[in-house]
């Protein structure tokens, strides 16, 4: 899927972080002709045309009516390590991804239910080694997290298609590839 435009809310802020809230350029043309966003940046370099109309493709949009995100953060194993930090919740090292599990606090076997508050990230060795036990405890008491707090943490890998969607998005430099 083409990732062409930068979608913001009303604020200012992406509509989501992981993965950060962009459009085709198809779609941002249509939101256009809807008239249900304002445009802040053009591609300056990128028009299309139809038989009758030619314009430029929107780079960076926000819609109109703010979106509420406060608690809108979908539960998934690259959200849980992102609220995370990418550490271990039982050893407090600093892992990649891949090298990262999900860890029932209170085990399945135990009742233990498949939500934000009974899980942690937990590298492979420290989740093997906890098993199916209530021991040890997380470092850090899971938590339901709001889209602020994921959208604050510095610890985001994005790939950002085009340079001047930095100018919109306040997440240190040193954590984006751009395309």
């Amino acid at each position: 899927m083409s990732s062409d435009t930068l979608l913001l809310n009303a604020d200012g802020n992406p509509l989501s972080v992981t993965p950060l809230s962009t459009l085709t350029w198809q779609e941002s043309i249509k939101l256009i002709w809807l008239d249900r966003i304002n445009v802040l940046e053009w591609h300056d370099d990128w028009e299309v045309h139809s038989p009758s109309h030619t314009m430029k493709v929107p780079s960076v949009i926000a819609v109109r009516d703010y979106v509420d995100r406060t608690n809108n953060v979908s539960f998934s194993r690259a959200n849980v390590f992102l609220r995370d930090k990418y550490i271990c919740q039982y050893c407090q090292g600093l892992f990649h991804p891949r090298d990262l599990t999900m860890d029932h606090v209170v085990p399945r076997s135990k009742g233990g239910k498949l939500t934000w508050t009974n899980i942690v990230s937990a590298c492979k060795k420290c989740n093997t080694t906890k098993a199916d036990n209530l021991h040890p405890k997380p470092y850090k008491q899971p938590f339901e997290p709001n889209f602020y707090q994921m959208y604050a943490n510095k610890t985001i890998d994005l790939q950002i298609k085009y340079p001047v969607w930095m100018k919109y998005l306040n997440i240190d430099t040193n954590k984006v590839q751009i395309s």
